[in-house]
């Protein structure tokens, strides 16, 4: 199993997530690795995971620099995960590690893709202006990929790494998350929705809300476009 977590200016975190994503992959009795993502952070976080990693052996690092976004941060996650089952979270926890990892297993039991939730069978702690925009997005993804998945956004997920060949994922930001879930879909994997508690905490920051939104609505449309020319090409392909 490798965990993957993305991290940009985390230094006030980090410690303390990562000992709780230690403690709760040693409670699953299972082999695993825990890889953070540095994505351009411009604090102590890369030092911080340097040091992680040269004491504690299951963890490894990937770098870049400058900040790329979340997307980008991904796509190198996933490049250098070595498990069977990758398992992918924010470094805030926001959903609790302790119940997403458990979770995530379980359902991968009968699903290729998990995807936690904050909406299904969950009430979330989460602002009235997040929900807005969060729900709104949820609307638009819907209809533009025909999605049943009703959170794609949470950034919390569990699925095999076997599925990534056949995945053509580009994006950049945080819309590579419905660019993941769209194209598996697409494929024909069993993606579940599973729901998570959340909790919101900004210790580590909080994303500003408007500007964040246009340029996922932005890149939002770019990977619709994308999905659209890739589903011709394989038309055509078939045919």
């Amino acid at each position: 199993m490798s965990v993957a977590v993305p991290c940009y200016n985390e230094e006030a975190i980090i410690e303390a997530s990562y000992r709780r994503i230690k403690d709760t992959c040693e409670a699953q009795g299972v082999t695993y690795e825990i890889i953070f993502g540095n994505d351009g952070s411009s604090d102590a976080t890369l030092g911080m995971l340097e040091a992680l990693a040269a004491s504690d052996p299951a963890v490894r690092i990937t770098s870049h620099s400058p900040n790329r976004g979340a997307g980008y941060t991904y796509r190198e996650l996933y490049g250098a995960a070595r498990g069977d089952i990758i398992i992918q979270m924010d470094c805030d926890l926001a959903m609790p590690v302790e119940v997403s990892i458990p979770t995530f297993l379980e359902a991968l039991k009968t699903a290729d893709v998990a995807v936690g939730s904050r909406y299904v069978g969950i009430k979330a702690d989460y602002p009235l202006k997040r929900r807005i925009f969060s729900r709104g997005y949820t609307m638009l993804t819907r209809m533009l990929f025909d999605l049943s998945v009703v959170d794609t956004q949470t950034g919390f997920m569990g699925f095999y790494r076997k599925i990534l060949p056949a995945l053509d994922l580009n994006a950049d930001g945080f819309e590579l998350l419905v660019e993941f879930i769209a194209q598996a879909n697409a494929a024909g994997f069993h993606v579940a929705e599973v729901g998570l508690p959340w909790f919101h905490d900004t210790t580590s920051g909080e994303t500003e809300v408007w500007s964040e939104s246009m340029k996922m609505l932005a890149g939002t449309l770019r990977v619709k476009r994308r999905f659209n020319r890739l589903k011709k090409q394989k038309s055509r392909t078939a045919a």
